[in-house]
């Protein structure tokens, strides 16, 4: 454990900007480390790599999993064949074509020095290759399983979301002291949020009615589209918030739908109501009673943490499966597939109190709010050696 006259400790976040949840819960960490008297330094990959790499990364994920999800899944499911630490000379070589990627990031390592490197992707351990820079690291795993590219040589300790991915860990090599079970970090302001009356009455919704919270960044303009379709025709006292993120394309869609809708009955009818960004969402996660939308790792953390069952909508293969897996054994989650069977399965949630307060139970229950603070605490009162 550190002691008072001890120096603090030089923390750096690495995460990468690919979608938003590694660079969230790589925030949360730096709000906890800063709560402790630290001064984390949090960077992330992208920034240290070729623009044209950047933008290929980027864009050739995205593709592949909204356009060929089969083949995302088929290759997802190959490189975890073996799940090991150790590298084949293949996963060598590709390691050191990566780490040629970005000499940038080697170079602000080198020179900043910290005392441990803390990631929220996998990417950066396989660049900087913990057992040739010498420098404690440890990983933070944003999802509830763990494939293998989190997996690398040298890792002093993996931050993981469950049990269960603690298990695997253990069961293909890691030590079970390197292993914490954490929770996925996220931010402070889900442990403070306001009870569900406070903030439908902050936010301005009408108390009386249910109210549904439609994630809608992530999911295409089709599946968002045909999801306001079904909406549409339920029968319910139901409010419809729907945030797009920072998407002008979803924000058309959803004014364009949601403006079509006619209700003939006011008082059964849903209302909708359309945000593109907004820093609200522990606010409007508080005030709703069920969350709609992909399973992101961050968004499923957050749901737990407010008590929030949650209906998945076209998760993606591989990561997004395994956190609907996770919901959906646990008792917290409902799958709406095919998107026509929407109206039926939340009609069905609406209508049957009993379920609906078992399933925020279960979601309580599961729910790890402090995990930033866990992660933190951690590499604090257990140093990571050299």
């Amino acid at each position: 454990m550190t002691s008072p006259s001890s120096p603090p400790l030089q923390l750096l976040i690495v995460s990468a900007s690919i979608g938003g949840g590694h660079v969230a819960a790589a925030r949360a960490l730096e709000e906890a480390a800063r709560a402790r008297g630290l001064e984390p330094q949090h960077v992330d990959l992208l920034s240290y790599t070729p623009l044209g790499f950047r933008r290929l990364y980027r864009q050739t994920y995205f593709d592949l999993v909204r356009t060929a999800p089969d083949f995302v899944d088929w290759l997802g499911k190959r490189l975890d064949r073996r799940p090991r630490e150790q590298r084949t000379r293949q996963e060598r070589v590709m390691a050191r074509l990566t780490q040629l990627i970005s000499r940038s990031l080697l170079k602000l390592v080198r020179s900043s020095a910290p005392d441990v490197v803390l990631h929220t992707h996998f990417l950066p351990p396989a660049i900087l290759h913990a057992r040739r820079l010498r420098l404690p690291q440890a990983v933070v795993i944003t999802d509830y399983a763990a494939h293998n590219l989190w997996l690398q040589p040298g890792i002093g300790r993996y931050f993981v979301a469950s049990d269960e991915v603690a298990a695997h860990l253990q069961a293909v090599g890691v030590e079970a002291a390197r292993v914490r079970v954490s929770g996925i970090p996220i931010s402070g302001r889900f442990a403070r949020a306001p009870s569900q009356a406070a903030a439908r009455a902050a936010l301005g919704l009408a108390p009386e009615r249910d109210v549904l919270l439609l994630m809608a960044a992530g999911l295409s303009a089709g599946v968002l589209r045909g999801l306001l379709e079904q909406l549409a025709t339920l029968r319910w006292p139901l409010t419809v918030v729907i945030i797009c993120g920072r998407s002008h394309e979803l924000v058309g869609v959803a004014e364009r739908e949601t403006a079509r809708y006619r209700p003939h009955d006011a008082a059964q009818a849903v209302h909708f109501v359309v945000h593109g960004f907004t820093e609200e969402v522990p606010r409007y996660m508080a005030a709703a009673d069920l969350l709609v939308g992909k399973p992101g790792g961050l968004t499923t953390s957050e749901a737990l943490a407010m008590g929030l069952p949650f209906a998945v909508v076209n998760p993606y293969p591989l990561q997004e499966e395994a956190n609907a897996n996770f919901l959906l054994e646990r008792g917290v989650g409902l799958r709406l597939e095919p998107l026509t069977v929407a109206p039926f399965k939340l009609r069905r949630f609406l209508e049957d109190p009993p379920r609906r307060a078992a399933m925020r139970a279960a979601a309580r229950a599961l729910a790890r709010a402090d995990a930033a603070d866990a992660v933190i605490s951690s590499l604090l009162e257990e140093p990571l050696a050299p």
